[in-house]
């Protein structure tokens, strides 16, 4: 073994050592950097009074409220990033039948996956029907079409004149009525504001209807008001109210814990959420024998 080999091999050690303490002391003199996972995670934030907002108009009244709720997000201020969303609870339910007359049933567990640029929605239902007998019912819908599905994404039976009130369940959410009112910044007057009581009201048309969302003192959805011209419900209000928020997940994504909405006077969805997603993988394809069917045609 030539010299230069053997001094190398007694310095080694120590070389490694070096090297040891090096990174070491690297590691402990650095500040671990983390991307916030939205916009409220890099600072603290004082709310603004109710007034405040309304003096500083629309877009940033809509904006500092849809960041309270998690739909703002990053370092660009993306509100468009948090689009989808998924609910888990149970409770009751309520529908009319074609006859006119209403039913309730206990909801033993319902998921509900919602897309808010499509917009979509499959509410899969777990109830107790006739005698306590357990029954499964999955209503989508996508865009103008509805269907219901024997399994997810199986067997899909089209629903005529469903659509539009399937869909309106997706902006009585909270996310879903920000989401609305976010998009309607966009438009000259899309947005009001008013001083409810103390708390900001958030007025906008979606569809032709108008919508209302109610603040609460953290600037959460205390309730949202749609005027509907249902073909289920007629012409009316459609109201949802919701309490208890939330991060379920700890992505500073708020959702309420508890969530009742009605038609008029009648209460058609009272139920406690145990799980909100936040972008979950939900997509809302047509069934294969739809498809079929629409082919040969």
């Amino acid at each position: 073994m030539g010299l230069t080999n053997r001094n190398f091999l007694r310095l080694a050690p120590a070389l490694c050592a070096v090297s040891t303490w090096l990174m070491a002391a690297s590691a402990a003199g650095q500040t671990p950097q983390t991307t916030p996972r939205s916009t409220l995670a890099a600072r603290k934030v004082v709310l603004p009074t109710t007034d405040e907002l309304i003096a500083r108009g629309p877009k940033a009244a809509v904006e500092t409220a849809a960041e309270a709720l998690g739909l703002v997000r990053g370092a660009q201020r993306s509100t468009t990033s948090v689009n989808r969303m998924e609910l888990v609870g149970s409770g009751t339910m309520a529908e009319r039948a074609p006859d006119g007359t209403w039913r309730e049933y206990k909801v033993m567990r319902f998921t509900e996956g919602l897309d808010f640029v499509i917009p979509a929605a499959r509410l899969d239902v777990q109830r107790a029907g006739p005698n306590s007998s357990p029954q499964r019912q999955i209503h989508v819908v996508a865009g103008k079409q509805a269907w219901d599905e024997e399994k997810p994404g199986i067997n899909g039976t089209p629903v005529a004149g469903a659509a539009d009130d399937r869909s309106r369940l997706i902006w009585l959410t909270p996310q879903g009525a920000m989401w609305g009112a976010l998009r309607a910044l966009t438009r000259d007057g899309g947005v009001q504001l008013a001083n409810e009581a103390g708390h900001l009201a958030i007025s906008y048309s979606l569809n032709g209807e108008p919508i209302e969302l109610v603040l609460n003192s953290a600037l959460l959805p205390d309730k949202v008001q749609l005027r509907a011209r249902s073909a289920t419900y007629g012409d009316t209000m459609l109201e949802a109210s919701y309490s208890q928020y939330r991060d379920f997940e700890g992505y500073l994504f708020p959702c309420p814990t508890r969530m009742t909405y009605k038609a008029g006077v009648r209460t058609i969805r009272d139920v406690t959420i145990t799980n909100c997603a936040i972008n979950p993988y939900v997509i809302f394809p047509l069934p294969a024998n739809m498809k079929k069917a629409i082919a040969a045609k």
